[in-house]
């Protein structure tokens, strides 16, 4: 291939996940181009790959889409540089039969999915819930020794249990986000995502029954 095709399937493939991007937001190519600094007609050349765009321009669909450069240019299938190497790596079961590999690729899936959406607030929920939940999690490392109870201000009781309460109240002031990811997996085809809820459904009634 020379490479002046080479050129111009990168540009192809720019043109066509741009357009891709746009749409899964939900955006008219109007409101979209006065959000990215340019005309409608450019950005239109831009989706239809008449056009081939400057690296700024690049850096700042990336920043507006919430996506990797690599990703943009068709280099690289993740749109938010999580290593698909580093999920399939996590293979090991644990001795409860707890697969680490369906937990990344669940996460992976759901995050993926509030990032896609239209609307923020899918985004900031995920962010300040799981942060909170990751914050139980050192705490709880830190309380059998694995991590340095230094790092923490709070005393690691009362900080699992005020975290616990900010996660009740970030579900109580939670409103369901009806509006679909385009990037969503098929509910027909079962997922990791799918094994986690079924696992998670089934602790619940087995605990609470």
């Amino acid at each position: 291939m020379s490479e002046s095709q080479v050129k111009t399937e990168k540009n192809s493939k720019f043109a066509a996940i741009l357009s891709r991007l746009r749409k899964e937001r939900g955006s008219s190519q109007k409101k979209a181009a006065a959000d990215l600094g340019i005309s409608q007609a450019l950005l239109s050349h831009y989706e239809k790959g008449i056009r081939e765009c400057g690296l700024d321009f690049v850096i700042k669909c990336s920043r507006y889409y919430g996506v990797t450069t690599d990703y943009l240019l068709g280099i690289s299938e993740s749109r938010y540089g999580i290593d698909e190497d580093y999920f399939n790596r996590i293979t090991n079961e644990n001795e409860s039969g707890i697969s680490m590999s369906t937990i990344s690729h669940g996460m992976k899936i759901l995050l993926e999915t509030a990032l896609a959406a239209s609307e923020s607030d899918a985004m900031d929920y995920l962010h300040n819930y799981y942060m909170l939940c990751i914050y139980r999690g050192a705490l709880t490392l830190a309380k059998s020794g694995a991590l340095p109870v230094e790092m923490f201000r709070l005393d690691p009781t009362i900080g699992h249990e005020l975290a616990a309460a900010a996660i009740a109240l970030l579900d109580a002031r939670f409103v369901f986000i009806e509006d679909k990811s385009r990037m969503g997996a098929d509910p027909l085809n079962k997922t990791d995502l799918h094994t986690l809820v079924e696992e998670a459904e089934d602790y619940i009634m087995n605990m609470f029954t």
